[in-house]
């Protein structure tokens, strides 16, 4: 049943991004289950490689991953690029002009085609500080061997 959804979705959308002479990249965005999804206000979308063309997207609507339909955004290019591999990489941005998010994905451009790309955002923002863990207990101390002394018991935290 996955399958025959996510088949009908990738389907879908190269349907509605197809034209005749545009060359275009189907951004397909939804967001992983940890992520506030509501909290998005806009998307930065670079795209480099073969393209290498910056969008600033507004007022978005992303959805968690799973749900339909995903965030939908049909991005031209020049016809005049050459066929090749890109890097589509998305930076999900709060109201306040923070980074909430992001993912990215790699697809083959064609010139006068449409490609789609599927990007879940959700890696995680580095953290900065935090506390480290506590150490472990000492071992026990071994039994003495005949005629030998016994060992010292290891430290405790």
């Amino acid at each position: 049943m996955k399958l025959a959804c996510f088949a009908g979705l990738v389907f879908g959308t190269l349907a509605l991004a197809c034209s005749d002479s545009e060359t275009v990249v189907a951004l397909n965005v939804c967001t992983l289950a940890s992520v506030d999804a509501e909290a998005i206000a806009s998307l930065d979308v670079k795209i480099e490689g073969a393209a290498n063309r910056a969008y600033d997207l507004a007022d978005v609507s992303v959805l968690p991953c799973g749900m339909k339909p995903a965030y939908f955004k049909r991005l031209s290019l020049p016809n005049d690029i050459e066929k090749g591999s890109a890097t589509v990489e998305v930076r999900a941005i709060d109201a306040t002009g923070a980074l909430i998010e992001s993912g990215s994905t790699n697809v083959v451009v064609r010139p006068e085609d449409a490609v789609a790309a599927f990007v879940e955002l959700g890696e995680a923002v580095p953290s900065t500080g935090g506390m480290g863990g506590m150490g472990g207990m000492g071992g026990a101390a071994g039994s003495a061997g005949q005629g030998g002394i016994a060992g010292e018991a290891g430290a405790s935290p």
